[in-house]
């Protein structure tokens, strides 16, 4: 029973941290931008971090144990910047890509978390503890235990498929862009091995070979390109050369810019 309570809360903190990222983002931006990882409206990282820290409230009061204003806060500090560091990690290991960047803001640790952010996430912990988690609790307790059941599993079901989906799709496009890359590599070969025999030739083949490769990178699904353009930049994590690294972020663009022309004429 417990367990579908916390199912249903971290799925709701999920989709408030949803809220929160987007809001602020697209007020910061002047334009729309849809934050996360996932398709639906959720930022599972944000449900793992205040379902973590509510269940050691929890914990350390049923020891008869009083967390302060000032240990809730450190441990929430602490807390984001190992959620977010070890996040970033996995997945950039996974899908060679970032999908946020501190690199610009001073004292961040290889860009994925930065001082000045795990204090504001600190603060951002003292308003979950508080207000935000004493107000969801209290709604569930009033909800009937199937009923908080059934929500969790339907729950449950819809955040699996949005996972198995999104994490489809990138890794199909990871793919893509290797076998692409590959192609064009071997293209680039051929070319400068037979360079002295033609030479006037080389440049066509080269914007030719070069064309179809970004073809090969644009002919992805819908559902792809949607999951593409909430990554903030895909890395080069082979450490190929880096013109293979400019070929992809150049055809992302291409792919925002066809996609937002798609959009307005829907």
């Amino acid at each position: 029973m417990w367990i579908s309570r916390y199912v249903c809360l971290f799925l709701i903190y999920s989709c408030l941290g949803w809220i929160y990222e987007t809001v602020f983002c697209t007020m910061r931006d002047g334009s729309w931008e849809n934050r996360g990882f996932l398709y639906g409206p959720v930022l599972p990282i944000y449900g793992t971090g205040v379902a973590a820290i509510s269940f050691i409230i929890h914990f350390s009061a049923r020891q008869g144990i009083v967390l302060s204003p000032w240990v809730i806060y450190i441990i929430s500090v602490f807390g984001s910047a190992v959620l977010e560091y070890g996040t970033s990690w996995g997945m950039e290991k996974l899908f060679h890509a970032l999908w946020w960047d501190y690199s610009s803001l001073p004292l961040n640790v290889h860009g994925r978390i930065s001082l000045f952010t795990s204090l504001g996430f600190g603060l951002g912990g003292l308003l979950i503890v508080y207000e935000i988690v004493p107000f969801f609790e209290g709604l569930m307790k009033d909800i009937p235990s199937i009923v908080v059941e059934l929500m969790s599993l339907c729950l449950l079901f819809a955040f699996a498929v949005d996972i198995t989906v999104t994490v489809t799709e990138l890794y199909h496009f990871d793919q893509i862009v290797i076998k692409a890359d590959a192609s064009f590599n071997q293209s680039m070969t051929a070319l400068v091995d037979g360079v002295v025999q033609r030479t006037g030739r080389v440049k066509q083949d080269i914007i030719t070979r070069r064309a179809a490769v970004t073809e090969e990178i644009l002919f992805v699904s819908g559902a792809a390109k949607k999951a593409i353009h909430r990554v903030y930049i895909f890395k080069d994590a082979d450490k190929q050369a880096e013109a293979s690294k400019n070929r992809v972020l150049s055809a992302l663009k291409k792919i925002s810019g066809k996609s937002g022309k798609r959009s307005d004429d829907e």
